[in-house]
């Protein structure tokens, strides 16, 4: 399952799995997603594995989809894209996210299925769908005014713009801040050993409570916003925003 790109190590019986490619801000590519399910779904299968870690092994967490990759994939509802926010959306066990530098596009929608996110004070984080004619993925219109309020939803998908680490704190999209990505690695670390004392039924169990029957409806619009999406995606709004932030 370990690539160049998306690699992974367990200590105990926490599984962390780390995103690897800095000279593109770890964008993510069709190949990559497909690695992220692997691993997610061998870490969900591991009666050894109580807790899993999603990070980068550099300073960005995710500048989201590589767009020049995601124009060669075809999109659809079993692209490893959906595949990956599907698998996060039903993981039964904790997932603790540490971010740093970027976190865009998919690189925060995929916070929202996290029970835990570590942000390094000098995180960016961006929603910039509508920027190239797009519409919010992963359950994110929904899942983002849950968690953060209405307002504030409105506000990030509807202008796109860059908000920081503390802003993202106020408002319940991060748990806690840290002063470097050193410090959030180590925090997320801590956090993870420290649930793995509870038993692997206790902590799955409280997670299915808090979840309640959310699963099943985000499962349902996530399938709603990927056909709004699709459509997007062949509009000439957005192949020219796709080309020009290409050409730039």
């Amino acid at each position: 399952m370990n690539t160049n790109e998306i690699f992974a190590n367990q200590l105990d019986s926490v599984y962390e799995i780390q995103i690897s490619r800095g000279e593109k801000m770890n964008a993510l590519t069709d190949a990559m997603y497909g690695s992220l399910v692997s691993h997610l779904n061998y870490a969900e299968n591991s009666n050894d594995i109580k807790v899993i870690i999603i990070r980068s092994d550099n300073k960005h967490f995710s500048a989201g989809n590589d767009l020049a990759d995601f124009l060669e994939t075809e999109f659809n509802n079993e692209s490893n894209v959906i595949q990956f926010l599907r698998a996060m959306a039903t993981l039964k066990k904790p997932v603790i996210a540490a971010v740093g530098g970027a976190a865009v596009g998919i690189g925060v929608t995929m916070l929202l299925h996290c029970d835990w996110v570590v942000a390094c004070d000098d995180t960016k984080f961006s929603v910039p769908f509508i920027k190239l004619g797009l519409t919010p993925e992963g359950g994110s219109s929904r899942l983002l005014a849950q968690r953060c309020g209405t307002a504030r939803a409105h506000d990030w998908l509807l202008t796109g713009r860059t908000f920081l680490a503390d802003e993202a704190l106020s408002c319940g999209l991060v748990n806690k801040t840290s002063a470097s990505i050193e410090s959030t690695w180590g925090d997320a670390q801590i956090l993870a050993k420290g649930l793995t004392k509870s038993s692997l039924r206790a902590l799955t169990d409280t997670k299915a409570l808090l979840k309640a029957d959310e699963i099943d409806s985000v499962l349902v619009l996530m399938e709603k916003e990927a056909k709004v999406f699709a459509s997007a995606l062949k509009t000439t709004e957005c192949q020219n925003a796709f080309n020009a932030f290409l050409n730039k």
